[in-house]
């Protein structure tokens, strides 16, 4: 296989050169004089032993040397330096290794196990020396990727759950719709559930098992009135459940 050698072509100095907003580093520098002995060689001979030298001296192939030539040749210092990425300083990481690092961290966070960020990239570790990735996920790239699946975790389950979390209490409805609770007596909610016991007749017959009631003011998560009985539940339940309580009394604060 041949490599077909470029042919020495002279630069001008106004050839597309800009002038740059920082300084150009010792690796930068060592580019842009090679190029500039490059373009300079007087003949194709001194071109094509200068090329060699090149390669070596900046560690790559005459293939890449052409290649940042032909870049030196149309854009002058900025094709030859390092352009800065725009999204510096974001994640930059391969998409299976996203999703190997989300689907782990589901599956041991699932039926109640419980697996840590670091079980995590630990996992992603062994995994890349299973498979010979020389350059797996470092642990900071894990624990980015699931900061915003623990964000989402903790978001679902402030939407469900009864009491504070964060700075503002959210109840999301069965049609999406979003309630913020402000104060205590705004809402109350109720839950009915089967006690996990028989309750039997004074002759030892099974009447089944009870209805458990219990209404929970949302804000204040005081419990505004229980209710234990074998009636299924319906509105008188949830009356019974609230006979003889008040509302909360808020004392403002001064």
């Amino acid at each position: 296989m041949t490599i077909e050698e470029a042919e020495p072509v002279p630069v001008p100095d106004n050839a597309g050169v800009k002038v740059r907003s920082r300084s150009l580093t010792l690796a930068e520098q060592e580019r842009v004089k090679s190029m500039q002995r490059l373009a300079n060689a007087p003949d194709r001979p001194t071109y094509l032993a200068l090329q060699q030298e090149v390669a070596q001296q900046l560690n790559m192939t005459v293939r890449n040397v052409q290649l940042l030539m032909k870049a030196w040749q149309t854009k002058g210092v900025d094709g030859v330096v390092r352009q800065e990425r725009s999204d510096r300083g974001e994640r930059r990481l391969d998409e299976d290794w996203s999703d190997y690092i989300l689907e782990t961290y589901r599956a041991g966070n699932r039926g109640g196990r419980r697996m840590s960020r670091a079980q995590v990239a630990v996992r992603v570790a062994a995994r890349a020396l299973e498979i010979g990735d020389s350059h797996p996920s470092s642990r900071a790239s894990v624990y980015r990727v699931l900061q915003s699946e623990m964000d989402r975790q903790e978001e679902r389950s402030r939407s469900r759950s009864i009491g504070w979390s964060g700075e503002t209490l959210l109840l999301k409805t069965r049609e999406g719709l979003e309630v913020e609770v402000k104060e205590s007596n705004q809402v109350w909610q109720c839950d009915h559930t089967r006690a996990d016991l028989l309750v039997v007749d004074q002759m030892g017959e099974v009447l089944g098992r009870p209805w458990l009631t219990t209404i929970v003011d949302t804000h204040s998560r005081c419990i505004i009135g229980i209710n234990l009985g074998m009636e299924a539940p319906s509105a008188v339940v949830y009356a019974a459940s609230t006979t003889g309580t008040c509302p909360l009394l808020v004392k403002q604060a001064s």
